[in-house]
C-alpha cells in the first residue's frame, strides 16, 4: 500500500476515533441531561442561522479589505461569491484547498497567485490571531469563578497578540513557513494599521458569531446571557486548535472535542456533547444553505446579463 494511502487512512481512522469518543461521552452521560430543560424554538433557530450568514458574509467582506490593502482585490461581489466557494475547500483534509481554490480562480482575473498566497495567509493569521485575542478576552469577561485567578495573566497575553500583527513580524513568521515547505518568499504590501483594521473587523465578526452560537443553543437548551462572551471564547478556541489540525477537514472531530471539553465547565459533559454534535449540523446545513443563495444569485444575474 502507498504511504499516501496509509496516510489518508490514518487521517479518517483519527476522526472517527474523536467522533466515538464524543459519542460514547454522550451515550455513558445520557442520564444527566436535563430533558425538561429541552424545547425547540423556531424563532431562535432561525436568527440563529441568519446571523450565521452575516458571520460568513462578513468574513467574505473583510477578505475583500486585506486585498485592497495588498492592491489584488476584484469586484466586491466576485470576491464575495469566490470566498463563499472557496470555505467548502475546508471538507477536504489538509486545509489548502479552500485557498488553492482562491489562488486560481483570481489567477483568471489576472492576479498574480503570489499575491493572493500572501493575501491568504494574512487572512489565516490575522483570523486566528482575532479568534485568540477574543477567546483571551472572554475568559476576562466572564464571570466563571474557576477562571477567576488567571483572568489578567489571560488579559495581558491577548494584548500581547498584537506584536503578532507587526507586519515585519508577520511577513518573518509567514516566510519561516514557506521555507519549510521550499517556497518562495512573500511581502506583505499593507501598513500596521490597515492589519490591525482587519483584525477588528474579524473580532466583530466573531462577536456577531457568538450571537449566532448562543441564540442556537438556546433554540433547545437554556443559556443565561451572562455564558454570552465565554461560549464565543470557547467557540474560537476550539477554531483555533481545529484549524492547527490539519489532517481534520473543517477541523472535523478535534473542533467538537474542544468544544465538549470547553463547554463543560457551565454545562455537564452530555449537554456540552450535545451541543457540540449539533452545532456541527447547524454550521454546515447552514454554509450550504448560504452557498445555495450566493450561486441562485449569481445564476440570476448571469442569466440577466445575457439577456
Amino acid at each position: 500500500m502507498k504511504k499516501d494511502s496509509i496516510l489518508k487512512i490514518a487521517k479518517y481512522a483519527i476522526i472517527l476515533l474523536i467522533f466515538f469518543f464524543i459519542f460514547r461521552y454522550l451515550y455513558l452521560n445520557f442520564s444527566l441531561v436535563d430533558f425538561k430543560a429541552l424545547h425547540f424554538h423556531a424563532g431562535l433557530l432561525l436568527l440563529s442561522v441568519l446571523l450565521y450568514f452575516v458571520h460568513q458574509l462578513f468574513n467574505a467582506v473583510i477578505w475583500h479589505v486585506i486585498t485592497v490593502q495588498n492592491h489584488c482585490s476584484i469586484s466586491l461581489f466576485e470576491a464575495i461569491k469566490l470566498r463563499i466557494y472557496a470555505d467548502f475547500g475546508r471538507y477536504i483534509p489538509g486545509k489548502v484547498f479552500a485557498y488553492g481554490i482562491l489562488l486560481f480562480a483570481y489567477e483568471k482575473h489576472k492576479v498574480p497567485m503570489k499575491k493572493i498566497a500572501a493575501c491568504s495567509i494574512q487572512e489565516f493569521m490575522t483570523q486566528m490571531l482575532a479568534a485568540l485575542v477574543l477567546s483571551l478576552f472572554s475568559i476576562f469577561a466572564s464571570e466563571i469563578k474557576v477562571l477567576e485567578p488567571y483572568k489578567y495573566i489571560f488579559l495581558l497575553m491577548a494584548l500581547g497578540s498584537f506584536i503578532f500583527l507587526y507586519p515585519p513580524i508577520l511577513q518573518f513568521i509567514m516566510n519561516i513557513f514557506f521555507r519549510l515547505f521550499k517556497r518562495e518568499k512573500i511581502v506583505i504590501s499593507t501598513s500596521f494599521g490597515k492589519v490591525i483594521l482587519a483584525m477588528i473587523l474579524f473580532l466583530l465578526s466573531w462577536l456577531v458569531f457568538g450571537w449566532s452560537f448562543y441564540f442556537f443553543i438556546n433554540s433547545f437548551y437554556p443559556l443565561p446571557v451572562e455564558n454570552y462572551f465565554f461560549i464565543t471564547g470557547a467557540f474560537a478556541i476550539a477554531a483555533i486548535i481545529g484549524a492547527v489540525a490539519v489532517f481534520a477537514p473543517a477541523g472535523l472531530g478535534v473542533r467538537e472535542g474542544v468544544v465538549i471539553f470547553t463547554l463543560s465547565i457551565i454545562f455537564s459533559t452530555a449537554v456540552s456533547s450535545l451541543i457540540s454534535i449539533l452545532s456541527r449540523l447547524w454550521m454546515t446545513l447552514s454554509e450550504i444553505l448560504l452557498l445555495a443563495i450566493v450561486f441562485a444569485i449569481d445564476f440570476i444575474s448571469k442569466r440577466m446579463k445575457n439577456t
